[in-house]
């Protein structure tokens, strides 16, 4: 019999930040000790994902074995990019590994009740998934503008839902939930990407990053992108001290995100708030997952500590 706290219906939020959120499973690793009963989860990005995953009956250690079996090579297999006006990635190889973990279900039919949050890319509008296909709500609510392509769904052309709402607080209170959970991964800015780097030698990830770049050039060309004027400002980065493109992809993202979940937090004041520290890991590093995992166990005891809600 799972332990309720009081008598209060419990919400688990898990928000955006797309490899960061791998500490989400660190945070449900540790309820699960606790012996936590979640009754709600609502979730943006890599937070709809996981979440979703646990809502539809897959057990967090099956959850966190996928995530440790996530190399650098099959990481970027997921991220090649192909031809499209909307976006780089079609999503079709992550469609078909969300189906293979969670299956065709929907979300009424969930053990837990469930919610994943999307963008619509013409309006701006936070459209949150209550019903309907598990897999094509969290295909929409991960789908990073000009890295995945959009998912058409009622007509709506839908987007990441850490666009407009990375840590939906709001969902969780509207679906019932009067004790929220809330995971925020969203980085200060003058943290993120400080970590040490370890160069990878190994000749099937160098093959297959060799693959994308040259499929990323076919693409800016497709778009009538310059991509020699694009070669020459990265090559004079140094000089103008201009980042990277994955460090502007990771701050493009960030910024807008940490401030709206800022002001989630600050509207909604959530009961137990988590902030994992993982200033290591950029957009893509899915297969450090170990390291990211337990920064956010700790992440969680630490605020189960300070809430009085679990001793030493």
């Amino acid at each position: 019999m799972k332990k309720q706290i009081g008598n209060k219906k419990v919400g688990l939020v898990l928000g955006s930040g797309s490899a960061k959120g791998l500490s989400h499973i660190g945070v449900i690793k540790l309820l699960e000790e606790m012996d936590i009963k979640i009754d709600y989860i609502a979730g943006s990005s890599i937070g709809a994902m996981i979440g979703g995953a646990y809502a539809a009956g897959v057990s967090i250690n099956e959850i966190e074995d996928i995530a440790l079996k996530t190399d650098l090579a099959s990481s970027v297999k997921y991220f090649l990019p192909t031809i499209s006006k909307s976006g780089l990635i079609s999503g079709l190889k992550v469609k078909e590994f969300l189906k293979d973990v969670v299956g065709d279900i929907n979300i009424e039919d969930l053990k837990i009740p469930f919610a994943a949050t999307a963008t619509d890319i013409l309006t701006g509008q936070e459209i949150d998934f209550k019903n309907g296909n598990l897999v094509e709500a969290i295909r929409a609510s991960i789908s990073v503008p000009i890295i995945f392509q959009p998912v058409i769904h009622n007509d709506q052309i839908l987007v990441d839902g850490g666009l407009a709402n990375p840590l939906p607080i709001n969902v969780a209170c509207e679906m019932g939930a009067d004790f929220i959970i809330a995971v925020n991964v969203m980085p200060s800015l003058d943290k993120t990407n400080t970590g040490i780097r370890k160069e990878n030698n190994n000749r099937q990830v160098l093959a297959l990053a060799s693959e994308m770049k040259a499929a990323m050039r076919e693409k800016l060309e497709w778009l009538n992108i310059d991509y020699k004027w694009i070669k020459k400002l990265l090559a004079n980065k140094g000089k103008y001290n201009i980042p990277g493109l994955k460090k502007v992809l990771n701050q493009s993202v960030y910024i807008t995100q940490r401030k709206l979940a800022r002001l989630s937090i600050e509207l909604y004041k959530p009961d137990i708030l988590i902030e994992p520290d993982i200033p290591f890991a950029g957009f893509f590093d899915f297969y450090k997952a170990k390291e990211i995992t337990d920064i956010g166990y700790k992440a969680a005891q630490k605020a189960f500590y300070e809430n009085k809600l679990l001793t030493k």
